[in-house]
């Protein structure tokens, strides 16, 4: 049978019905070329299996192979017969997961000598889930798929349970970019370099498959980045949100993000600047879409707004960053419940990302009270009030922050590396300028000073 059916890379859908042991209620030679989960009928559906009860008009779904359904009706089976489609049915209790992952399994059993051209062609249209398993089925390799944040997308075969976050090669794994995240295959250097040509071929169309997710996330992401653009002018009404997910009382927080700094004002440096600010969104979306919760996204010059729902607010902050470019920082707000809150968790958010370092995401709640003040100030006047407190030599200014971060002569001569005795005459310098360190408005002056000079350099 396995040959006469994948001369032309499928097989009957009668075949293939039989093969999985369901009862066949509507005969059909049609072949099943690729499965079909969720109604998509936008999509040419020639050659494809239906995993669900179509809706509206049926005769969308002349074209298709046949559909396997748990309650079929009288409608459908009609429709199935005048069109040649065929129906079988399946247990109820059997999950539609495990019935994708069943059928892509059989197709591939039953094409086991197949041509590369005609595997290929299985594996572009199989669901996400299958995929790995059909492809282990055909290297022997374990596999994985790893997102960029360390979550394990999927896996076949048995793999480990740590795994690279790169691509290249190890004593007993390679990997491969795949679009969001990483295709990983563990096994004997020999057997995967044998598959190696399969692999590379299988991470591409992992990539393509992402863009196009990407695109089609990116178009739905659109309409609630308006939103959230107009929201945080004040221009649109809070109650629009209850379109994208949000109901009374759900909590959410606002964060900003900001891409490594990109040097040099040419136009190169901003097509750079614009490109990394993109991949921010683009892989903030694919996290959150990750996540399942309701989420906004926009883009304001460089920056990248994000709004969503919140379940544990610092882990879900530190995931997301994780998730982005190395060298990016975030800024989140305080939690929120209310919609005509946003413009708040705007400046909170803000405030927050001024005081970030590179590669940290720090809450607006986790801000010290002089930090707070000192970020309602602008760069300008900060670094006035450097320039004011601060006009000492480096030598002098690392001396100074040693010692009020230590409180002690000799715990600061330690860090210094220097004798107490010489710590004590490079204070006795630093008084001359700034005043007895003695007494509180002076501490207090060098203290603003010297949180100021870290905030600017952050």
């Amino acid at each position: 049978m396995a040959e006469s059916v994948f001369g032309s890379s499928s097989i009957a859908f009668q075949a293939l019905a039989e093969e999985l042991g369901l009862e066949v209620l509507a005969p059909a030679d049609r072949p099943v070329l690729y499965l079909l989960e969720e109604p998509k009928p936008l999509l040419p559906l020639e050659g494809a299996l239906l995993l669900f009860r179509p809706e509206g008009n049926l005769w969308r779904y002349r074209t298709a192979s046949g559909f396997l359904l748990s309650h079929p009706d009288p409608e459908l089976l009609d429709f199935a017969r005048k069109e040649g489609l065929g129906v079988a049915a399946h247990p109820p209790w059997l999950k539609r997961e495990e019935l994708a992952k069943a059928v892509a399994l059989r197709l591939f059993h039953l094409g086991a000598g197949m041509s590369l051209a005609s595997l290929l062609d299985l594996l572009i249209k199989l669901p996400d889930r299958p995929f790995l398993e059909v492809l282990h089925q055909a290297t022997g390799l374990a596999l994985a798929r790893v997102a960029p944040w360390g979550e394990v997308l999927g896996f076949a075969g048995p793999v480990p349970a740590q795994h690279p976050r790169e691509p290249g090669e190890g004593r007993e794994w390679t990997a491969w970019e795949a679009g969001e995240g990483f295709l990983v295959a563990y096994g004997e250097e020999g057997e995967r370099r044998r598959a190696r040509g399969l692999l590379e071929v299988a991470a591409r169309l992992l990539k393509v498959r992402a863009l196009e997710r990407s695109l089609e996330r990116m178009r739905e992401e659109s309409l609630g980045g308006a939103l959230l653009e107009g929201l945080i002018l004040g221009e649109a009404e809070s109650d629009r949100l209850f379109a994208f997910g949000d109901t009374e009382g759900v909590e959410w927080v606002l964060a900003l993000v900001e891409p490594k700094a990109v040097p040099g004002r040419h136009r190169l440096a901003e097509e750079r600047r614009r490109e990394a600010t993109l991949e921010l969104r683009r892989r903030a979306g694919t996290f959150l879409d990750r996540l399942g919760v309701p989420y906004l996204l926009t883009i304001r010059g460089n920056r990248l707004v994000a709004m969503w729902q919140v379940h544990n607010p610092q882990k879900e902050a530190q995931s997301l960053l994780s998730a982005l470019p190395p060298g990016s920082r975030l800024g989140y707000s305080a939690v929120h419940a209310a919609g005509e809150e946003v413009q708040t968790a705007y400046r909170e958010a803000l405030i927050a990302l001024k005081a970030a370092r590179t590669g940290e995401a720090l809450s607006f709640s986790g801000l010290d009270p002089v930090a707070f003040v000192l970020l309602q100030q602008s760069p300008e006047d900060l670094k006035a009030l450097v320039d004011r407190y601060l006009p000492l030599p480096p030598k002098l200014l690392r001396t100074l922050e040693v010692y009020m971060a230590t409180g002690s002569v000799e715990e600061a001569a330690y860090a210094l590396h220097i004798h107490p005795n010489t710590l004590r005459y490079r204070l006795k310098r630093l008084e001359e300028v700034l005043g007895p360190l003695s007494r509180p408005e002076v501490l207090a002056q060098v203290h603003l000073a010297l949180r100021a000079r870290d905030l600017l350099a952050g």
